[in-house]
């Protein structure tokens, strides 16, 4: 990670700000260093940003719920920018002018559109209207749909009376009555009570003719698609400038947001800007590119630099991308612990070996990790965001160890006698399985101290190798471990005195004891504290170290447990029958017991290993973008 600093004249912020938000390679940090201290007092810009973001974001907010239409993406050239900044007031005030003006038009567009829809559906629904039935009509009308079974079940009374109705939408019915002249009177009556609307008053005055001539009737019906084909070019030429015009106001509003917020943190002064952020590595090529695409004259006003970070620089860390690429989702299971410091190991990879291994040994049945092995490729498939995609990832690596401990142990289904044991039987030879327990138990914390190693070499605590998260703990793990094993074989504890495992565990406490009086000294600051420390790493180190190696046990308890399920299943099909007595345990062991077992398994792989080497104290990278606006 480089970290990069920028100094710049003020109105060169807003470019710079552009092209490092489009490179989305970089991010952003609070400007820090001794050089730049007596500029911390910041002098009041002359540029209200926050009122202009306000009063922008209004404007473009009415434009856009009348556009109805997504803005397209909006990358302003050097020129563009350089003249926004020279004049941001009036640029927005001009922009919104032309929003305004853009909108006018869409809209008057929209409402001509729309009185031509309307006249031309008027014209259809005439179409099976004969001119001399409406000759003979005493009474016609546009009548809404709800009246319409109230005024038929009057008409139909009389018998001198017929009807007849064209539909014209769905709310609303032509309706035309032939019938007697005496009948006129009563029937004006009737059209009152239930608002019929006279034909005559639902057409323009010049439209009047076109209900009893159906050749001007066809006349006009083809002019007024002329003039809908028209006003539809019309239309598509304003949404088009429309559609540009709002992705300019879209890049605006979002730049004036971030300059108007506290989260861009730029060292502002009367005369210089500086900007500090960080930029990988492999990426810095890129980025360098990226400002060079300045032009000349702007180029030679800025004054970049890039440097290596420094043990006080808080470094972000990027997310790892996880090879195979199927695991990323299961990052998580290192982030829900803390995200790694710049000087850190990433465990992610190993992280999800661990944990699986722990669940394979306490979980080992091919049937049954089988079931998760199928469920997990089927649901990493399906979901690819969320709690449920990273469950899914992880199911497949439980599984996969599920089936390998299963025919280690020779279960399938809970089922013993159809698998021979390959490695050990956990319910006949418990004494073996908790030897390879508490060796897999040794090995395991010994990589997490080499790691923790690995780590305080890079942090500069070179002594820290010896001592508490180094070479004397991992002394201490093996050497108890043979002990264990030794004192198995001759059952007589006096004896372990005398085995070369004794001196190994002594060898590892005084080394633990040692490093931080080591430590002390060569940063001259030997003295009572450092004999409190001494003391400290030597109770750690005999007191943790101890309980976690004997922690590991729960693993090999689970895995015995797993096994006389299969005994309790046994007796059930004796009882129950073999198809009750399978599934049923089969059912608990899926269930109560895998949860069980994957919360055990993630305790370990927090406390006993990750505890070893991973403060996750880290901050995440992420590159600077334009914000999102949010009032």
């Amino acid at each position: 990670m480089k970290k990069f600093t920028i100094i710049t004249p003020p109105e060169y912020e807003i470019l710079l700000l552009e092209i490092i938000s489009r490179t989305g390679i970089a991010q952003l940090k609070e400007v820090k260093g001794p050089e730049f201290e007596r500029f911390k007092v910041t002098p009041k810009s002359e540029v209200d940003y926050k009122g202009l973001s306000e009063k922008f974001h209004k404007g473009y907010q009415e434009s856009l719920a009348t556009a109805q239409i997504k803005p397209e993406e909006f990358k302003p050239s050097l020129m563009e920018l350089r003249g926004f900044t020279e004049d941001i007031g009036g640029k927005v005030d001009e922009l919104l002018v032309k929003l305004g003006e853009n909108k006018a038009a869409m809209e008057k567009v929209t409402v001509a559109k729309r009185q031509l829809e309307e006249e031309k559906q008027r014209l259809i629904s005439l179409q099976d209207l004969k001119p001399e039935e409406l000759g003979k009509c005493i009474g016609f009308g546009l009548i809404r749909g709800e009246y319409l079974p109230h005024v038929e079940e009057y008409l139909k009374r009389f018998g001198d009376l017929t009807y007849k109705t064209l539909s014209k939408s769905e709310g609303e019915t032509f309706i035309f009555v032939f019938g007697s002249e005496e009948r006129k009177a009563w029937l004006k009556a009737i059209f009152l009570v239930f608002d019929v609307r006279d034909l005559f008053e639902v057409f323009k005055v010049g439209d009047k003719l076109l209900v009893l001539d159906i050749k001007k009737r066809e006349e006009r019906m083809e002019e007024i698609q002329r003039e809908i084909e028209a006003l539809n070019k019309e239309y598509e030429s304003t949404r088009e400038e429309f559609v540009s015009l709002l992705g300019i106001a879209d890049f605006i509003d979002r730049l004036l947001y971030t300059l108007s917020t506290e989260n861009v943190p730029i060292l502002r002064t009367g005369i210089i800007s500086v900007i500090q952020g960080w930029v990988q590595d492999e990426k810095l090529p890129q980025f360098k590119k990226a400002l060079d695409g300045i032009e000349g004259e702007v180029r030679a006003q800025l004054l970049i630099s890039y440097e290596e970070p420094s043990h006080e620089d808080d470094v972000p860390t990027p997310r790892p991308s996880l090879k195979p690429g199927f695991f990323n989702p299961a990052f998580t299971l290192t982030s829900l612990r803390g995200w790694p410091a710049a000087y850190e190991l990433n465990p992610a990879i190993l992280n999800i070996v661990i944990f699986s291994l722990q669940f394979g040994i306490m979980f080992g049945d091919v049937g049954q990790g089988l079931v998760f092995l199928i469920l997990g490729l089927i649901l990493s498939r399906r979901y690819k965001r969320g709690i449920s995609s990273k469950l899914a990832v992880m199911f497949v690596p439980m599984g996969i160890t599920a089936i390998i401990f299963g025919f280690l142990y020779g279960e399938i289904f809970l089922i013993e006698g159809v698998l021979h044991p390959v490695l050990v039987s956990p319910i006949h030879q418990i004494g073996k399985l908790f030897r390879i327990v508490l060796g897999i138990a040794v090995l395991e914390m010994s990589i997490g101290l080499v790691f923790g190693a690995i780590n305080a070499i890079r942090e500069g605590n070179v002594w820290e190798v010896i001592g508490e998260h180094g070479i004397g703990a991992i002394l201490f793990l093996v050497g108890l471990y043979f002990g264990a094993l030794y004192f198995l074989e001759v059952k007589d504890f006096m004896a372990i005195f005398g085995h070369w495992s004794f001196i190994t565990i002594i060898t590892g406490l005084i080394m633990a004891f040692v490093e931080p009086i080591i430590t002390a000294f060569t940063r001259g600051k030997l003295g009572a504290e450092a004999m409190g420390k001494a003391v400290g790493a030597f109770m750690m180190v005999f007191v943790e170290c101890l309980a976690n190696f004997f922690s590991f046990l729960r693993i090999g308890a689970f895995a015995l447990a797993h096994a006389l399920l299969a005994i309790a299943a046994e007796s059930l099909a004796q009882t129950l029958g073999p198809l009750i007595g399978i599934v049923l345990m089969n059912t608990i062991a899926m269930t109560f017991e895998f949860i069980s077992s994957s919360v055990q398994s993630l305790r370990l792989l927090y406390y006993e290993f990750m505890g070893k080497f991973f403060k996750g104290t880290g901050t995440q990278f992420k590159p600077f973008r334009l914000e999102e606006v949010k009032w």
